[in-house]
């Protein structure tokens, strides 16, 4: 973890988790080829943005990412259109199935014991990431999804509450992704990493399907949908400009 203040510098956070950079990027402050050198403060203080909102909004985000044990490349080569609809057929379908079941089992498990407090801070934790991840769901394929999909097939992008690029509701996407991790860190630490209790052992076999079908979800999107999604705008918006614009002319 970084020691986070407003002489922290854009290249300090970089070497940071990755989800310090994506938080940053999200508020508008920073953007892929500023100049890494800045201080935070100097960002807040250019954008009239609070820099106590943005470091506490950072530190939430100073996590290790706890990478799946995943081979990703199979992902890399897979068409991008391919991707989206295997997330939304393997990924999606098994959190809307898992999520209200384990919910329920995380209701028992508190009723059953109810001297233990963990059990019942258990069941608020997993369904308030199952209400987050039900608009997750719905905002990828409601908005993003779907500019992904028109992109890909070289069509003018609909405009969406995030506006007509992807890299609006990619940086929602991301930053869920860091409340969705943080949960997951949670349920692990009050179940002793999906040990205890004992007598819950379904509900415990179900965190555990649900931590590792959730961490490869959320990897593959950070490190293929996304940055993929962002290259495929950024060709699309280069063939549309007039020669004169997208051809750099000599002198």
């Amino acid at each position: 973890m970084l020691t986070l203040n407003s002489r922290t510098t854009v290249a300090e956070l970089l070497q940071g988790p990755p989800g310090l950079i994506r938080v940053l990027k999200s508020t508008g402050l920073f953007r892929d080829g500023d100049d890494p050198a800045v201080m935070l403060g100097q960002l807040c203080w250019t954008r009239g943005f609070s820099p106590s909102i943005l470091l506490m909004m950072l530190q939430s985000a100073d996590v290790a990412e706890d990478e799946p044990p995943l081979d990703i490349s199979p992902f890399r080569n897979m068409p991008i259109v391919d991707l989206v609809t295997h997330i939304e057929e393997v990924h999606h379908v098994f959190l809307r199935g898992a999520l209200p079941r384990l919910t329920k089992l995380a209701a028992a498990a508190a009723a059953a014991l109810p001297e233990d407090h963990r059990l019942r801070d258990l069941y608020t934790e997993l369904r308030q990431l199952a209400t987050e991840l039900d608009s997750h769901l719905a905002h990828e394929e409601e908005a993003l999804f779907p500019m992904i999909r028109s992109l890909a097939a070289g069509n003018a992008v609909a405009s969406t509450r995030c506006g007509n690029l992807v890299g609006g509701p990619i940086a929602c996407m991301e930053n869920e992704h860091d409340s969705s991790s943080r949960s997951l860190q949670r349920l692990r630490e009050l179940t002793d990493d999906y040990t205890t209790p004992a007598s819950a052992g379904e509900m415990l076999d179900g965190l555990k399907d649900l931590d590792r079908d959730l961490r490869e979800h959320m990897y593959k999107e950070n490190m293929v949908l996304f940055p993929r999604a962002l290259s495929v705008q950024k060709e699309a918006r280069h063939s549309n400009l007039p020669q004169s614009q997208a051809i750099p002319q000599s002198h």
